[in-house]
């Protein structure tokens, strides 16, 4: 009988398995001539501690959130960069234009991409995002953003004329202003985007669950980004601002929005956790 800790037959089989199914998109065949099981559940735990180490190596120890600032009077663009340096442009200096990526896991997104040209006009020197719609969003959505951030900078009554859409469109605005993000709001925002199919979220409450206390993990270890002192001497906030607007405005968080999506973080985690004990159980007899 072998030790806890030696290698197995169920080891080599389960070792075997992962080789042909990466390697060969194969299995090695059991005793009946079926699919072994052992090939797919092992592929399945080395990709999500993968994924799991890919996500904590680029999402942790970094910066909770990467703030824009857009001042109309002063026409300048504040972007804080990832290492913390802030990049600031003239926003007639600026060339926009339709931004597209593609990544395995969300598809084709689409952003308002900002490029910061050398004195040549055509040679790229910076470029970063003034914005991008939900994953569920399209390039449409980006001349919808377009056609509110144009005349909030460029035209004479910009605010005015952006409030009232701003305002009735405007959902939950993140509470990281100056602070972390809260461990109720890492589960709402996790699952929102399927607020209108609560059976979905259970359904993905595996997933959404274990982004739900990933992001929590990046926040606590993550910093508070600040802006340098030049920086908020040049955009002084005005506290009777009448069109101001922050995450002190949002509404309470009811059932659907948090208490429905913690219930499904506990039962997606909690099976997550089963099933992941039940495959380390069989490796270690």
């Amino acid at each position: 009988m072998a030790g806890r800790g030696r290698l197995t037959n169920f080891h080599r089989h389960a070792i075997c398995n992962i080789w042909r199914c990466f390697l060969f998109w194969s299995y090695c065949p059991s005793g009946s001539g079926g699919l072994d099981w052992y090939c797919w559940a092992d592929a399945t735990f080395l990709c999500l501690a993968w994924a799991g180490w890919w996500l904590i190596r680029t999402e942790c120890g970094r910066y909770t959130h990467y703030p824009i600032r857009l001042n109309r009077k002063s026409r300048q663009v504040y972007f804080f960069r990832q290492n913390g340096t802030v990049l600031t442009a003239p926003w007639e200096s600026l060339f926009l234009t339709l931004g597209e990526s593609k990544s395995p896991l969300a598809g084709t997104t689409y952003d308002l991409r900002a490029h910061v040209l050398d004195d040549d006009g055509e040679t790229v020197r910076e470029s970063f995002s003034l914005g991008y719609p939900s994953p569920l969003g399209n390039a449409q959505s980006i001349d919808k953003f377009w056609a509110f951030l144009q005349p909030y900078m460029e035209a004479e009554d910009g605010v005015e004329r952006t409030w009232h859409h701003l305002k009735e469109n405007t959902g939950y605005l993140v509470p990281v202003d100056n602070r972390r993000e809260g461990w109720r709001w890492s589960i709402a925002r996790s699952f929102m985007l399927g607020a209108h199919w609560p059976y979905l979220q259970l359904l993905f409450s595996p997933f959404l669950g274990l982004n739900a206390l990933g992001r929590m993990l990046a926040m606590r270890t993550s910093k508070i980004p600040q802006w340098p002192e030049e920086v908020e001497r040049a955009n002084p906030e005005e506290p009777d601002d009448p069109y101001r607007l922050t995450w002190r405005d949002n509404g309470p968080l009811g059932w659907w929005e948090l208490y429905w999506p913690l219930l499904c973080t506990v039962i997606g985690v909690g099976a997550f956790v089963g099933a992941l004990g039940w495959i380390v159980s069989g490796l270690w007899r």
